[in-house]
């Protein structure tokens, strides 16, 4: 078997418009920061980038990476180096053309970013292929099924208020959900614990298990402070509280702390992971499909089984494709803790993809179908594509 056409689609849904904190400062027309301690840009719009990959056995296969502002980034990566890279090769061996588009970036210092992201989107569509090819699912590839339903925490709580943020708890717990992630106020330790508290106050730790994402927003003498109330609390895992590259950071509050601590959406590559899993620095590993893709996933997954530590896997914005790869993933690792669940973005992408894993209060069922699992309305795709381009093999 041969890739013999690589396809790339930059999609921009536009999203339901929501109520903007005061912080919220727009940098272009679509793009906007929150002001505040360690800004991070968002869009206006849903964005993603899929990958179709067409082979000469007519086999297709559809990945998905990461890439929630700029997706014209990767984008270019993808025409301009990888997909002619892998064009004409096998995309059944998955691991080395992992490695060897890694390689050819490697001197250069690009090991990382958008690179790695672009990487993401072809692996996930290599494995779609593989699956379809042997007509099974892709967690029997990865090495079979150690369950059949996946346990999720719903990590979209809105909310600009303590009162708005209780109301959507509430709604979340009557849907069925019994895990919850709350993301910062961005106002400060003192936020953050009254919002926490109040939930536990309603909502026992055996009956509602609560996260807290600090998205690196706090100082050390906040993330300590809290962290030690944290245990009172009860919670299930302390997300990224320090700044994004602080390992030895991260490494004392692991020690100090009962709470475990999670890190893992802005690494890549099992490298990254590897420095800061023997440092002490995090104890649930969170890679995110979007920017790992299913092969270095896997390897991340092994190496954090391998220090005894859990795994629950990132997820963002991802789209039908993204959610279906994590949950294949997710099926197919003994040290599973918890599957992050955001509907908003699934939800738009059901205007042109249909998934076969199915939700039900709070639990994923895992699908049985080959490959992902999940078909592409390419007509109805295309009213939502902003940039596409066709690479081919050259006769």
């Amino acid at each position: 078997m041969k890739i013999t056409k690589i396809e790339v689609f930059v999609v921009k849904i536009p999203s339901i418009p929501t109520a903007s904190p005061n912080t919220k400062r727009y940098i272009t027309d679509d793009y906007f920061i929150n002001e505040g301690r360690r800004s991070c840009i968002y869009s206006d719009k849903l964005e993603t980038i899929f990958v179709k990959v067409c082979t000469d056995e007519g086999i297709e296969g559809w990945g998905e990476l990461l890439a929630p502002t700029n997706p014209e980034v990767a984008a270019a990566v993808i025409k301009g180096h990888l997909a002619p890279l892998v064009i004409g090769e096998n995309p059944l061996e998955t691991q080395f053309l992992w490695d060897k588009m890694l390689d050819t970036l490697r001197e250069r210092g690009y090991t990382g970013g958008y690179l790695v992201d672009a990487m993401a989107g072809l692996d996930v569509a290599f494995w779609d292929i593989k699956g379809k090819a042997f007509n099974l699912p892709v967690y029997m590839l990865l090495g079979g099924q150690y369950r059949d339903q996946l346990r999720c925490y719903c990590s979209s709580v809105p909310g600009r208020t303590l009162e708005e943020r209780l109301e959507s708890v509430d709604r979340i717990v009557e849907q069925g959900y019994d895990a919850i992630k709350i993301h910062t106020f961005g106002k400060g330790k003192t936020a953050d614990l009254d919002m926490l508290s109040a939930i536990r106050k309603r909502y026992t730790a055996d009956k509602l298990d609560l996260m807290l994402d600090g998205h690196g927003k706090y100082t050390h003498s906040e993330a300590f402070s809290l962290g030690r109330a944290l245990g009172d609390l009860d919670l299930l895992f302390f997300e990224t509280p320090l700044t994004f590259e602080d390992i030895q950071g991260h490494r004392k509050l692991a020690d100090a702390i009962d709470t475990a601590v999670a890190v893992g959406e802005p690494l890549r590559t099992i490298y990254t992971f590897r420095d800061w899993i023997t440092a002490g620095a995090l104890e649930v590993a969170q890679p995110d499909l979007g920017r790992n893709g299913i092969t270095e996933m896997m390897r991340i997954a092994h190496l954090a089984e391998a220090h005894h530590l859990a795994f629950a896997p990132h997820l963002s914005v991802h789209q039908a494709v993204g959610v279906a790869a994590t949950v294949h993933i997710s099926a197919a690792i003994s040290n599973f803790l918890i599957f992050e669940y955001q509907p908003n973005a699934l939800k738009a992408s059901e205007q042109y993809s249909t998934a076969s894993f199915t939700m039900n209060k709070g639990t994923i069922q895992v699908p049985t179908d080959p490959g992902l699992g999940v078909t592409i309305d390419e007509q109805e795709l295309r009213k939502f594509v902003a940039d596409y381009a066709v690479i081919q093999a050259t006769q």
